[in-house]
């Protein structure tokens, strides 16, 4: 409320939608730099006028002069005030003057040939100000204006025979309040002492409360986390209460558990007991916001820590509890389970004929722990339960065994079939793809996974399952080797009779592509030199012997993989190298004939270059010609020296490229040339043919402009656009505008502002 009080003894602060007065610069459209603001602050003041300036982003709905009037009113300017005002988003400008100054801007309008009035302001503006503001150069144009009005109004001050004065006898003082006194003195910037003391206290008093209420905020939040600590003491008692059936009765784990829970939690009151006392005690004083911002964020981090700790107890409280609660139950429930998992035991023992000590030792552990966990169910719960996990995972694994048993006990009955089963489909495949003298031997698998069924009945009947479920994993997975084995050389077999096809169609295809690049080499020795074409011969007789090479070692795999031999994976080694070979010896032999490839494109270049000549200059000169630049003949290449040494060569055999290429650089570097000067003087031409044109625009823009000035004439007493009364008073001050935006002005406009 005080600040709002304070800001009362503003004066004009939203009057009539003018901004408040800032100085004699009010830059409320951010024209201005901080630098160029001062820049502007310090000319402003003169011995005869001070200059006000004020920016807007927009006019709204009124004329620029209607604001103008309006600013001249809500600011109190005096006689020796004048008003230049700049709307940037309307691209308007507002010259507002007194009528003394306005006559000395006649007299200076006149000199310069220019009209009187509004005329005269307009013609000022677009001397001083338009041209730096179609720059974006606001400071430059507002520097402009301002000096050149100390500067006529200086003149004119002289021309008086009264330096310094404010008025003159010919235009009388201005009316105001009292008697004719000027009610603002030059360089007024809107704002009394008394209104600074306000903003002032104002800002302190605004400072006071932000600091108040905050350090309120603080200590509340402070309070908060006080109140959170005593939610925790209440919570560790109750943590407490939970523990109290077990505290004296309980014996071993469970004693030890509960009694270092009920220690920690009893440490932890008392400190939480001291933290509360403390920090209700001790809160740092309401303005010292540093201090609150580091006692809060300290018992944040404080509650947070007591907190998952007393979590911790009570996830741990749960565990006693529920062990307590369950313990009982789950003993009935194994006691229960007893006979009918021996009845199992003992029907299986009958079925099999087997002894199975091992799964009866099982039985009596399983029954001893259950005896042990009832022992231990009233004192030691905790105890009690890590005994009966341990049963159950026990009597789990009794169970699986038992099932197991009958399992393997038919897989051992069934085993003589599965066996005759899978050496008659290994001989089936063997006879189907000749296969007897293969390598591999699938039989000894056979005979391996035999012997481990054998061995398997010793563990089965002691019913020691880990061992047996080893040894049945082992059986079959000797018998799926065996059948794989085979069926893998089948296929073998199958691939390298392909890939022998293959390797013999490769070497044929290889052949003819050699035959027919050592041709090309021929024909290339004819035509150009030997250095060109040594390192493609090289590469070319290296590749081929290595083909032949290879070609020697086909029988020998031929021979492997023969039903006589049965060597088919060494064979199938053979096979890959010789086909990555091949695949090497393809890409070298295209290598070879890009190679000579481009021994032909290098001398068609050369020809492309030495024939497109004669063309090139002729197209130059056409252009030339057509822009009326070019000389009376021709320009003829024949008598160019490169292009006599690109015939002789290109007439004779063999061909030197690298002569050649160098000979064809040259000769089309002078070509090039005579383009790009060709060019350069179209280019000439044609921006003198624009400079031509842009001045002859300027010319008429000009005559079109000293026209419309001369057609405005001289204004009489009465125009409204050449001036305005203010404050009640007789038409004193005067108003001009002027645009420089593209377009016309505005419809309504009376500033007789020029069009830009």
């Amino acid at each position: 409320m005080l600040l709002m009080f304070s800001l009362l003894w503003i004066p004009g602060v939203y009057a009539a939608g003018v901004p408040a007065q800032q100085g004699v610069i009010t830059d409320e459209a951010g024209l201005l730099t901080s630098a160029e603001a001062d820049a502007v602050v310090a000319i402003a003041a003169g011995d005869q006028v001070t200059v006000h300036v004020l920016t807007v982003e927009s006019l709204g709905n009124l004329a620029a002069k209607d604001y103008a009037e309006r600013v001249i009113k809500d600011w109190e300017l005096a006689t020796n005030d004048i008003l230049l005002l700049i709307s940037s988003g309307d691209q308007e400008i507002e010259l507002n003057v007194s009528n003394k100054f306005q006559a000395s801007l006649n007299t200076w309008s006149s000199a310069q040939g220019g009209s009187t009035g509004s005329a005269a302001t307009t013609k000022f503006l677009d001397t001083y100000f338009i041209p730096y503001a179609q720059d974006g150069d606001f400071a430059g144009g507002i520097t402009s204006v301002i000096q050149s009005i100390h500067s006529i109004a200086g003149s004119a001050a002289a021309g008086a025979g009264l330096p310094g004065s404010a008025g003159s006898g010919s235009t009388g003082a201005v009316a105001g309040s009292g008697g004719g006194s000027s009610p603002a003195a030059s360089g007024n910037s809107g704002f009394s002492p008394l209104t600074y003391a306000a903003i002032l206290g104002g800002i302190l008093l605004l400072g006071a409360a932000f600091l108040l209420l905050s350090g309120l905020k603080l200590r509340k939040q402070l309070s908060g986390l006080q109140d959170q600590l005593a939610s925790l003491m209440v919570r560790a008692n109750q943590a407490l209460e939970l523990l109290k059936p077990f505290q004296g009765i309980v014996q071993g784990k469970t004693e030890e558990m509960v009694e270092g829970i009920s220690g920690r939690l009893s440490s932890q009151l008392v400190q939480l007991a001291a933290l509360q006392n403390e920090g209700r005690s001790s809160q740092p004083a309401v303005f010292r916001l540093r201090a609150l911002k580091a006692a809060l964020g300290q018992l944040t981090e404080t509650e947070a820590t007591f907190s998952s700790a007393i979590g911790e107890e009570e996830k741990k409280i749960a565990v006693v509890t529920e062990a307590d609660r369950n313990v009982k139950q789950r003993i009935a429930e194994l006691k229960q389970d007893g006979p009918e998992l021996d009845g199992q035991f003992q029907n299986m023992m009958k079925e099999t004929g087997f002894p199975l000590q091992e799964i009866a030792e099982d039985l009596k552990e399983l029954t001893e722990d259950t005896s042990r966990a009832d022992q231990l169910e009233l004192f030691d719960p905790i105890a009690a339960q890590e005994i009966l996990q341990e049963a159950q995972k026990q009597q789990d694994q009794i169970e699986q065994d038992l099932a197991d048993v009958d399992l393997y006990d038919d897989k051992l009955d069934r085993f003589s079939a599965v066996l005759g089963e899978a050496r008659s489909k290994i001989s089936g495949i063997i006879a189907q793809n000749s296969l007897q003298n293969m390598k591999a031997k699938p039989y000894d698998r056979l005979e391996q996974a035999n012997t481990a069924a054998a061995a398997m009945k010793a563990p089965l009947a002691a019913g020691d399952m880990d061992e047996v479920r080893r040894i049945g994993a082992q059986m079959d997975l000797l018998l799926d080797e065996a059948l794989a084995m085979t069926e893998g050389q089948a296929l073998l077999r199958k691939n390298n009779r392909r890939d022998v096809e293959a390797v013999r169609s490769g070497w044929s295809r290889l052949k003819e592509q050699r035959d027919g690049l050592q041709g090309r080499i021929a024909e290339a020795r004819q035509r150009f030199a030997e250095s060109h074409v040594a390192s493609t011969d090289e590469l070319l007789k290296e590749w081929s012997t290595r083909l032949r090479e290879g070609a020697a070692q086909l029988p020998q795999i031929e021979t492997w993989t023969s039903d006589e031999r049965g060597e088919y994976d060494q064979a199938r080694s053979g096979l890959d190298e010789l086909m990555r070979l091949q695949e090497e010896a393809g890409r070298q032999f295209g290598q070879v004939a890009d190679g000579l490839s481009l021994l032909d494109e290098r001398l068609n270049t050369v020809n492309r270059i030495f024939n497109g000549g004669e063309g090139r200059t002729e197209a130059a000169w056409q252009l030339l010609h057509s822009r009326r630049l070019a000389a009376s003949s021709h320009f003829d290449v024949s008598l160019l020296p490169e292009y006599s040494e690109l015939e002789l060569r290109l007439s004779q055999r063999p061909y030197n490229l690298d002569e050649l290429e160098s000979l064809g650089r040259a000769y089309d570097s002078r070509i090039t040339a005579y383009e790009e000067e060709a060019r350069r003087l179209v280019r000439q031409q044609e921006e003198a043919e624009r400079q031509a044109e842009l001045a002859r625009l300027a010319e008429q823009r000009r005559r079109t402009q000293a026209r419309k000035r001369m057609s405005s004439g001289p204004s009489s007493s009465n125009r409204s656009s050449g001036g305005s009364s203010w404050g009640g008073s007789s038409s004193r001050r005067s108003s001009g505008g002027s645009s420089w935006g593209g377009g016309g002005g505005k419809s309504g406009r009376s500033s007789g502002g020029s069009k830009w």
